[in-house]
Parts: C-alpha cells; sequence; structure tokens
C-alpha cells in the first residue's frame, strides 16, 4: 500500500494562491466595464505620448534643417565655401557688414519661431557672435545674459554662451568680470571645452593682479587636459604667478640685536 505524501507548506502556499485566483476572477467579472474604461484610458495616454514624441522630433529635426540653412546663406553671403569650417572675411567690408546684418535678422526670427529649443540656444549664440563681429557688444552682452538666465546651469549651450560673454566683457575692459565668466562657464561638466575656459579664466586673473585665483585656473585646465596644460605652458604660467605672490609677500623682520653683556662690577 503506497503512503501518500503528506501535506507540505508548498501544497498549502498553492492552495491559498488557488483561492486568491479564483477571487480575482470574480472581482473582474464584477467590474469588467471599469477595466476596459483603465485600459482604454492606457491605449489613449500611450497613443498621445506617442505623437508628442515623434512630433518634437520633427519639429527639432526641421529646426536644426533651417538653421544650417541659414548658416548656409551667411556663409555664401560672405564670398565663402560652404563646408569650410571658417568663414573667412571678404575684402569688401560693407558685403561683410551687409552679410551679418541680414543673418542677424534672420536668426531673430528664427528664435521666434523655435523658443525655448536647443537649436534657438545656438541661433542666439550665433546672433551674438554676429553683433560681436559688428561692434555691438552691449547687445550682444545683453542678448547672451538674457540666455544663460534662461537655461539649466548643467546645459552645454550655456556654458558657450558664457564663454563668449566672457570675452566680450574683456573686451568691454570688465576683465575681472570676465574671468569670473569664464570660471563659471568652466564649470559645466559636459562642456568638451572646460581646459581652454579654465586657460581663459586664468589669464584674465593675471591681467587683473589676482595671482592666487589665477594660479587655482590654470591648474584646473592642467587637471582636466594635461596636452592643453602642455601646449599653454601652464606650469610656467603658474610658475610666474607664484613669483608674483612671493613678491608681494612681506620680508621677515629682521632679528633682534643682541643685548649688551652687562659691565663687570668694579672692586672698592
Amino acid at each position: 500500500m503506497t503512503t501518500p505524501r503528506p501535506h507540505s507548506d508548498t501544497d498549502a502556499r498553492l492552495e491559498g494562491f488557488e483561492a486568491r485566483l479564483q477571487d480575482a476572477f470574480a472581482w473582474a467579472n464584477d467590474h469588467g466595464r471599469e477595466i476596459m474604461v483603465g485600459i482604454g484610458v492606457v491605449l489613449v495616454v500611450a497613443a498621445v505620448a506617442a505623437v508628442v514624441y515623434e512630433w518634437r522630433n520633427r519639429h527639432q529635426e526641421a529646426a536644426e534643417t533651417e538653421l544650417a540653412a541659414i548658416d548656409a546663406r551667411f556663409t555664401a553671403a560672405m564670398g565663402a565655401t560652404s563646408g569650410d569650417f571658417f568663414v573667412a572675411e571678404p575684402a569688401n567690408a560693407e558685403q561683410a557688414k551687409k552679410a551679418r546684418e541680414a543673418t542677424l535678422v534672420e536668426l531673430d526670427a528664427f528664435v521666434a519661431k523655435y523658443p525655448n529649443t536647443a537649436a534657438a540656444a545656438l541661433a542666439t549664440v550665433k546672433a551674438a557672435e554676429l553683433e560681436v563681429d559688428l561692434g555691438q557688444l552691449d547687445a550682444a552682452d545683453a542678448r547672451l545674459s538674457k540666455l544663460t538666465d534662461s537655461l539649466d546651469p548643467n546645459d552645454a549651450h550655456r556654458a558657450i554662451a558664457l564663454r563668449l560673454r566672457g570675452y566680450i566683457l574683456d573686451q568691454k575692459g570688465q576683465t575681472l568680470a570676465a574671468a569670473e565668466t569664464y570660471e563659471i562657464a568652466a564649470k559645466v561638466e559636459c562642456y568638451a571645452a572646460r581646459a581652454a575656459v579654465w586657460v581663459s579664466a586664468g589669464d584674465c586673473y593675471a591681467r587683473v593682479g589676482e595671482p592666487v585665483r589665477a594660479i587655482a585656473a590654470y591648474r584646473e585646465a592642467l587637471e582636466e587636459s594635461p596636452e592643453l596644460g602642455e601646449q599653454a605652458q601652464l606650469v610656467q604660467r603658474i610658475g610666474v604667478q607664484q613669483a608674483k605672490i612671493d613678491a608681494a609677500a612681506p620680508l621677515p623682520a629682521p632679528p633682534a640685536a643682541p643685548s649688551p653683556a652687562p659691565e663687570p662690577a668694579t672692586k672698592p
């Protein structure tokens, strides 16, 4: 005679699971309408999300294409070849001036058409560059200040704008403010050109007589890119600034003169 296997904890758990499953089926039968409505809502939300995602992608692609067309028209108006890394300055100064002014109008319209986008941020920086070339430093500074205030602190576009703003402030004679602006830009970790911006900050600090801050900036650049540090001779620049610090340090006080020895007592 076969002895039946005794019930174990596993059997007990299985029986409990079957009971819960039956309860779940019963609840589903009683609430079928609500379940179908819920499924319908989820499907609608997913469809809307997909449409929004697709629209954003197409919107971004359209913006990038339009901005590239503006760049191409500017390059042609300057008499350069499309695809050139740098647009050479034409011999005719009036031609260059008209090309920049026309492109500036186009960029302003582009920013108004695609507000709060990465393409608009890039177009704003390009517009500021044109204003700098046209000698409109105050307008470029105001444009970039407004842009940097609107961007996330860790946005690479903000670092690009701050770097250009640092250059503008330096050109306006506000070298200390330029150094501090460069430093803010260099602290944006996702910005690929951080090391070069640290060097610019150090140079500005050095020119306004801030050797301690200059050394700190040069060391940041060295840590970020030893290769650039070697090219820019940052170790030598640090040495120059350290020499200024040493020269400004107060000289140690001379040693005190020895006390005169007491005269020997005379015998009476």
